[in-house]
Parts: structure tokens; C-alpha cells; sequence
């Protein structure tokens, strides 16, 4: 098993933008760095599950049946669709009711406090479903990661080392975008920026959907 080839390609795809980061940063924008810490883990969950069932051989289905990949494409798009509009129509929300003298309560400042008043599952679950719905993910563990496994080593025990390896890259950039994400919210804290803040989040995110879905 080559691990550094392994890391060599998957790299360059962990550091690339794409729904994952969109998810943590909007929840680090919205919600602070605790609460997108919270989403990231699911998002990682979600990883971690891909990998248990490329280790237990689903990819052949995904070979066999292309159009499981299709039925997440259009399911993932569906769903980061939401999240955008949701996030969108809470900001235009906020920014009728916000004025330039306005004294809002700043956001959550990243601590483990702050989040646990939120609701913890539904952030987890949230990233879990992001990532599921994701296609390039799927393409990623039932396409790209069995290539790494060598004919005649424990397909296993290979791919759930890849897929350990795979998850701690991930999960340290999705770590840093959550960081960046509240550090960006705390320093918009009140009023019309936070809101402008929260509207590009929004159409970032519903633009990315729309690309996947088309």
C-alpha cells in the first residue's frame, strides 16, 4: 500500500473548496467556531461511514449501478440548496431588522459553552447529511480510494487505514475553516454586516448547489 501516493492525490482534493468547507464555514459565520467544530465532526462521521462500507465492498454496487451516484448528486444538491436559502432568508431577515446603531449581542465567541446552548445533534447531523449527500465524496471511497489497495493485502484493513488518513486531513481543514469562520463572524459581530455576512454565506452555498444539480 502506497500511503504517500495516496496522500499525494488526496491532497490537492481535501485543500479544494467545495461543499464540506461551504458547510463549516457557513456554520462558523452563523453560529460561531464551537458550533462549526460540531458540524465538522459530522461531516468527518459521515467519512468514516463511507470508509466502513468500502471496506465491506459496496463500491462494486456503485460500479454496477451508476445511478447511485446520480440519485446523490441530485439528493446533495437538493439539500445544500436548502442550507443556502435558509441561510440567505435569515440574513435578509436580519438585515431589515438590523440598523447602524443597532446593539446586538456579539455571536458566540467560539467557546465549548456557547455551543452547548445550541442544539448539538441537529449541527452533527446536519454535517453528517451534507457529506452523505455529497457526490464527490461518495466518488471518492467507491471510485478513487479502492485503487489504493494492493491485489493480495487485507482489503480491510487497507482501506481503513486509507480512510483514517483521509478523515485526519480532512478533519484538521475543516478545523481551520471553522476557526476562520468565527473569527470572521466575531469580528461582524452585530447589525447589517453580520447580516451581509450571513447573505453571501447563503448565495455561495445555493450558487454550489446549483452546480452540482446542473
Amino acid at each position: 500500500m502506497n500511503i504517500w501516493a495516496f496522500v499525494a492525490v488526496t491532497l490537492p482534493l481535501v485543500l479544494t473548496p467545495g461543499v464540506s468547507t461551504a458547510v463549516v464555514l457557513r456554520t462558523g459565520v452563523t453560529r460561531g467556531t464551537a458550533a462549526a467544530i460540531v458540524t465538522a465532526a459530522g461531516l468527518n462521521a459521515s467519512s468514516l461511514t463511507y470508509g466502513v462500507m468500502a471496506a465491506l465492498g459496496l463500491p462494486a454496487v456503485a460500479r454496477r449501478w451508476p445511478i447511485v451516484l446520480v440519485v446523490l448528486r441530485y439528493a446533495g444538491g437538493a439539500s445544500l440548496l436548502w442550507m443556502g436559502a435558509s441561510a440567505t432568508v435569515r440574513g435578509i431577515s436580519r438585515f431589515r431588522g438590523a440598523s447602524t446603531s443597532s446593539e446586538e449581542r456579539p455571536p458566540s465567541d467560539g467557546t465549548f459553552g456557547d455551543v452547548a446552548r445550541a442544539d448539538n445533534a441537529r449541527l452533527f447531523v446536519e454535517g453528517y447529511i451534507a457529506n452523505t449527500l455529497n457526490p464527490p465524496i461518495a466518488a471518492f471511497y467507491f471510485l478513487i480510494l479502492p485503487q489504493f489497495v494492493p491485489a493480495g493485502d487485507p482489503a480491510v484493513r487497507s482501506t481503513l487505514v486509507l480512510t483514517l488518513i483521509h478523515v485526519s486531513m480532512a478533519g484538521t481543514w475543516h478545523v481551520a475553516w471553522a476557526i476562520a469562520g468565527g473569527a470572521l463572524a466575531a469580528r461582524l459581530s452585530a447589525g447589517r454586516p453580520r447580516a451581509s455576512l450571513e447573505i453571501g454565506t447563503g448565495v455561495a452555498l445555493s450558487a454550489l448547489a446549483l452546480a452540482i444539480i446542473l
